[in-house]
């Protein structure tokens, strides 16, 4: 048995033997802005400053101050705290944070200062870590038990100018179907970044008709895919109700200081309410088949009697 539930399950006999259960207690940290995009050359130094804060009422935190390289992590825009793959894009040895302990009464907050020395050899390109708050320990009238020690970070995005490769391409660009009876109809969109610095691309998703026309225009919101990661995106077009026919979907853009333009891709999609014009059909037919006692019952409104 692990020491973590050997020391759960003591926890719980003592809490049953004194006629109380000792419950584990969460201590929680806030730390704002929750990102940094910077530019440094080599040599320069960088000053930024975060606010630290215990947002506790009632409990005295303890806090370190650390700083972890980071990577990306899954498709949604993830990143997780470790070396990344190579040491091209790490940033913690670059940074220095002051003070790297502090102690924070309840409700207060207090500003760290980091400071981000770039090295004179610092290889162009995009460079990526985040500045860690992580609480040590509580104290105050609701300290019994185990304490659960959060961590937050802020994530720093550091550009170094020079011969950067900026090289972003659409992996992906999909709907779940190709037929639809309403909308809205939803739009995946996958980039790859083959480059070595953070990229932001400026998308849109532009339908047309079966006539050609522009019928609607989508934008995609703008977010960071970092160097070597996948990002999904997603977009919907909140249409209701289509016409019958086919659309087409075409997705372009650009990105990069010098706006790159990304290699446009199509969708083409069906769009037909039968819902709709089954409805429209039975109504057709009911009619139809009363028409004599409609015909009737009109005469009888405008004449004021029956043939």
């Amino acid at each position: 048995m692990k020491k973590e539930n050997i020391l759960l399950l003591v926890l719980i006999i003592i809490g049953m033997i004194f006629g109380q259960v000792v419950f584990a207690q969460a201590t929680s940290v806030g730390l704002s802005p929750l990102s940094f995009e910077l530019a440094g050359n080599p040599g320069d130094v960088i000053e930024n400053y975060i606010k630290v804060a215990n947002p506790s009422q009632q409990n005295k935190v303890s806090i370190i101050i650390t700083v972890e390289d980071i990577a990306p992590s899954g498709e949604a825009g993830h990143v997780v705290v470790r070396e990344p793959d190579t040491e091209t894009y790490s940033l913690a040895s670059w940074i220095k944070c002051e003070p790297e302990e502090l102690d924070l009464e309840p409700g207060e907050q207090q500003t760290v200062k980091f400071t981000i020395t770039v090295p004179e050899n610092a290889e162009p390109g995009g460079h990526y870590g985040t500045v860690v708050a992580g609480a040590k320990g509580v104290a105050g009238p609701e300290t019994t038990g185990a304490t659960i020690v959060p961590r937050v970070g802020t994530l720093v995005l550091l550009t170094v100018p020079g011969e950067a490769k900026e090289n972003l391409s659409i992996k992906e660009f999909r709907v779940s179907q190709g037929y639809f009876n309403q909308g809205p109809i939803p739009f995946l969109v996958k980039f790859e970044n083959l480059g070595n610095v953070h990229l932001k691309p400026s998308a849109i998703i532009t339908i047309t008709n079966i006539w050609g026309k522009k019928v609607a225009e989508i934008p995609l919101s703008q977010k960071n895919v970092l160097p070597g990661a996948i990002r999904k995106f997603e977009a919907s077009w909140n249409q209701k109700w289509l016409l019958g026919g086919k659309y087409v979907a075409t997705l372009s853009g650009t990105y990069g200081q010098r706006d790159i333009p990304l290699e446009s891709q199509v969708i083409v999609l069906y769009a037909f309410p039968w819902k709709l014009a089954l409805g429209i059909l039975l109504a057709m037919i009911f009619f139809i088949l009363t028409r004599k006692r409609w015909i009737t019952a009109f005469g009888v409104l405008l004449k004021g009697e029956r043939k």
